[in-house]
């Protein structure tokens, strides 16, 4: 029979399951804070996507007649949100609601000349905004709002 002695971890080899473990909570937080920043930029996306909808919504029901062609109107985030057609927003990236009084924010509307509507959106949160097109401060077409158009305040 083999006789084994008992014998605990010595303080080197806890010290290295520490090390180990501590590295792997490392990666796994960086990862998770990755996660997190693409899920709030995608939701200030979603928001201008709101912002642009509401804008529908009032356009289908008030401006498409008083609006000639090839012309252009502004509806701010206050005229939207006053309306009922949209929630007050929250701002992903600090969890504030953005004020209807004081937030610059607003849909460009336009008419082209056939009759069409063409719709631009600039979105500023207290941090971030979504307002740059073509390297210049603009609002951007529906079509092109994407998280890489999103630029520091």
């Amino acid at each position: 029979m083999l006789i084994r002695m008992k014998r605990g971890m010595t303080l080197i080899e806890l010290l290295a399951v520490l090390v180990i473990i501590g590295m792997v909570a490392m990666i796994v937080g960086l990862a998770m804070w990755t996660v997190i920043d693409r899920a709030r930029e995608r939701a200030f996306v979603s928001d201008a996507y709101g912002l642009y909808e509401a804008a529908r919504l009032y356009v289908g029901a008030e401006k498409v007649e008083f609006l000639p062609a090839r012309s252009s109107a502004i509806l701010s985030y206050g005229e939207l949100v006053g309306n009922g057609l949209l929630d007050p927003i929250e701002d992903p990236f600090t969890g504030n609601v953005l004020s209807p009084e004081t937030n610059p924010s607003y849909v460009l509307v336009t008419k082209r000349e056939d009759g069409g509507i063409d719709y631009a959106v600039c979105l500023k949160g207290e941090t971030k905004q979504l307002c740059t097109y073509e390297g210049r401060e603009q609002p951007i077409p529906v079509e092109a709002l994407g998280t890489e158009m999103i630029r520091d305040r």
